[in-house]
């Protein structure tokens, strides 16, 4: 099950525990991250999340967002703590996919097609191009070779989410979808791709609305 929010303080409790047990300059180095020791039993991971540069502080498990912006909400922190708990180093197959078909992802599909894909397709889909102006500046999205627009947005060192749109015409609605590299599974169990494909997603909703108020 997707957590709940009165569970997220526990989940983020026992993330952080779970890291403390490990090898934290193991952890970084499979994530794509960096370790910085500092005094015993003490020290930093640093690692870029969607556009900004995180410092993760052990054994407290505070993490400091970069680039003057504010924290992260207690689902992305335990979003980046699960990332660092499960990646294991392997690197991009190049395949894309699909989330049902991700192992596992058939049971979560509904949501998943509720939380992230119909968003996206409502908020973007009759102007795909907007999609690639605002993830750029928001999520250091890149130009991404399929649909109308696509976009890959690059959520963790080792975890690239595609963004995919397309316009319609008289005849079809406007289509899209929100691919992953088949090696996410290698870094994320499948309940948190829902999370982060569902955080990105917002994150573009909401800057287009703030840029549209402008």
């Amino acid at each position: 099950m997707l957590p709940k929010q009165d569970n997220l303080p526990l989940a983020r409790q026992m993330a952080v525990r779970n890291l403390l047990r490990s090898d934290l300059a193991e952890r970084a180095a499979r994530s794509g991250g960096r370790y910085e020791p500092e005094s015993e039993g003490q020290g930093k991971i640093r690692m870029p999340y969607l556009g900004r540069d995180l410092s993760l502080s052990f054994p407290g498990g505070a993490i400091e967002p970069g680039n003057g912006e504010g924290p992260l909400s207690l689902r992305e922190e335990i979003l980046v703590f699960h990332y660092l708990e499960k990646a294991t180093g392997i690197p991009a197959s190049g395949k894309w996919t699909s989330f049902a078909e991700i192992p596992g992802g058939t049971f979560y599909n509904p949501v998943f097609l509720q939380r992230c894909k119909a968003p996206l397709v409502k908020n973007f889909g009759a102007d795909p191009q907007k999609l690639m102006a605002v993830a750029a500046e928001e999520v250091r999205g890149e130009p991404f070779p399929l649909g109308d627009t696509g976009v890959r947005v690059p959520a963790f060192p080792r975890v690239n989410l595609g963004l995919v749109l397309w316009k319609g015409d008289g005849e079809f609605p406007p289509e899209g979808n929100v691919l992953f590299d088949a090696s996410i599974t290698g870094y994320l169990p499948v309940e948190d791709i829902v999370i982060l494909a569902e955080t990105v997603v917002w994150k573009l909703i909401k800057a287009k609305s703030i840029a549209q108020r402008a």
